[in-house]
């Protein structure tokens, strides 16, 4: 039997696994943004248009998830969720005001978004930090 560690000079235990489920969380979330802005701005009370929705939050999403999907390895993919997920705190705190009747849908999100940036800066943190072959 032999194992490969596909371009890995050495297994980084389950990050590469970690990588591609977060991959697949951003296309969830990407498909979503894109597919149906005006559900995510109704969801958490967002009061810009769809088009900005789409661009922000969709196609961010989908374009990191789509590199981590095809290479769960690529340290920048995961480094561009954590300033995204840096964004997205940001929006999503001031989506927690009181003014904002889904202030409880924007605060579920931020706990969830929280988790899954420390999630993103470990993985990113592990790949950045492995060797790779040259061949």
């Amino acid at each position: 039997m032999t194992l490969s560690t596909d371009r890995v000079r050495a297994a980084p235990a389950v990050t590469p696994q970690i990588s591609m489920v977060l991959g697949q969380n951003a296309l969830g979330l990407g498909l979503w943004g894109l597919l149906a802005p005006h559900s995510v701005n109704r969801f958490l009370g967002i009061r810009a248009s769809a088009t900005t929705t789409r661009a922000l939050f969709g196609a961010r999403e989908l374009a990191t998830g789509m590199v981590l999907a095809s290479d769960p390895t690529k340290s920048s993919a995961l480094w561009a969720r954590v300033a995204g997920d840096v964004f997205d705190i940001l929006v999503l705190r001031r989506l927690a005001r009181r003014d904002n009747p889904k202030r409880g849908n924007a605060r579920l999100a931020m706990g969830v978004v929280l988790a899954i940036t420390a999630l993103d800066v470990v993985a990113a943190v592990r790949m950045t930090n492995v060797k790779r072959d040259c061949a």
